[in-house]
This record gives structure tokens, C-alpha cells and sequence, in this order.
């Protein structure tokens, strides 16, 4: 797996077709988002490849609890005891217990409609326990200042979590995409609320933009999110 740094200190890691990031902060590594099931191994070797070792890996936040954002988080528990886990309250139900997730929609558009065909599956995943709720308009001191921000429209209990550092890094889970070119998610809880959601992250300054799903956006991130979503 080829791991790319987005800014000094922020890597992405190409997981397939989902991405997950790590973030070097003074007191250890925080990882966004494990991918699908299976991602461990990658995620790990990604974890060598910017010379540090599993067990500096140290905190582990979970955008929303889809099965492509989630699905190895149990498996790195169990290589890293001591890490520790967040996931919105709305969400934690879905990756401790097992809950069903909520429906998804396909976005309109013929081409959304044809990938939410193709990726969108109802995935088993490995529960586990977490160790707090992540909170809407938060700065989470224990993980580099990143600030939660809340996009429900693609999962009730989905957040975008903008670091302030290196001219702002917004890390944006599904709420919207870059596989061919910026756009929406390809499925939606509730696609009315979209693109209030959009507006909302790009009302944030941030030079970068991250997303589950396609290619980071390297300079002028929240102008074009503004323009793109007014």
C-alpha cells in the first residue's frame, strides 16, 4: 500500500475503495476512520511505513459507523490493546451492539444510482466496545485539537472533523466525495439535508480536503467547497 502525506503530520491511506488517515500528534498517532473488514494488515504496514510502530498508534475516530469506515476497528484492537475508540452516540449502537444500520437512498443521478448498485451492501462487521461518544462543535483536546463537525445526511451520526493545524485539514467521512471530481455521496439517510451539510463544513477554513471516498483536495478546499455548494 503506497501511504501519501496530505500535509506534514496527516497521511492517507488508499484502502480500495475507502480511505483512512493518520494524524502524527505529539502523544501518538490518531487514525481516522479502519476501512473495510480485512484493512487491518494495511493499515498497519501503513503505520510502519511512516517509520512508527502499531503501538504508537493511540486513538482511533470513527466518522460514522458504515461498515467501510468501521469494519477493521475490532481486528486493531486486538493487535493494539491499549488504543483507544470514538464514534458519535448515534452511531456507537450500530459498531457495540450490532444494531441494524439505517437505510441508505441512492443520490438522483443515473451514475450515483449505478455505484450505489455496486458498493452499497449490507456488510457484517466485528462489534466492539468504544471508549466515548464523540460531540457536535467539540475540539477534542486527547486528539490534536480536531474539531467535530455534524453532517448527518449521509449517516445520522456522521462528523467531519476539521484539524485547525497546517492551514486547515478537513477530514469530510461522506459527506461528500472525489471520485470524479468533487460531488455528493453516493447515498444518503436523508439527501434533503445534504446540502446543508456542505455549506455548513464549507462555512470552515481549510487550505485541504480529505474524503472517505476519492482523492484528497490539496489547495483552496473550502473556497471550492463555497463555490461548489453556495
Amino acid at each position: 500500500m503506497k501511504v501519501q502525506q496530505v500535509v506534514t503530520g496527516v497521511y492517507w491511506l488508499p484502502l480500495g475503495t475507502v480511505n483512512a488517515y493518520l494524524i502524527q500528534a505529539e502523544d501518538g498517532l490518531i487514525l481516522i476512520d479502519t476501512g473495510t473488514p480485512g484493512s487491518a494488515p494495511k493499515i498497519l504496514e501503513g503505520i510502519q511505513a511512516i517509520g512508527h510502530k502499531p503501538s504508537d498508534l493511540k486513538t482511533i475516530l470513527l466518522t460514522h459507523g458504515h461498515p467501510d469506515h468501521v469494519g477493521s476497528t475490532a481486528a486493531l484492537k486486538r493487535e493494539v490493546p491499549h488504543v483507544k475508540i470514538y464514534i458519535s452516540e448515534v452511531d456507537a449502537p450500530i459498531v457495540e451492539k450490532g444494531q441494524p444500520q439505517r437505510p441508505l437512498t441512492a443520490t438522483p443521478g443515473l451514475i450515483n444510482k449505478l455505484l450505489f448498485r455496486l458498493f452499497i451492501k449490507e456488510t457484517p462487521i466485528e462489534t466492539f466496545p468504544i471508549d466515548g461518544y464523540l460531540k457536535a462543535n467539540d475540539t477534542l483536546d486527547f486528539a490534536a485539537g480536531l474539531q467535530t463537525i455534524p453532517a448527518p445526511a449521509h449517516s445520522a451520526g456522521q462528523f467531519a472533523l476539521l484539524l485547525p493545524k497546517q492551514g486547515g485539514v478537513m477530514f469530510a467521512a461522506d459527506a461528500a466525495a472525489n471520485m470524479m471530481g468533487l460531488g455528493w455521496s453516493i447515498g444518503h439517510e436523508n439527501f434533503a439535508q445534504a446540502k446543508q451539510d456542505l455549506i455548513r463544513l464549507g462555512k470552515a477554513e481549510f487550505n485541504v480536503a480529505c474524503f472517505g471516498h476519492g482523492k484528497p483536495l490539496l489547495e483552496k478546499a473550502s473556497q471550492t467547497f463555497r463555490a461548489k455548494w453556495a
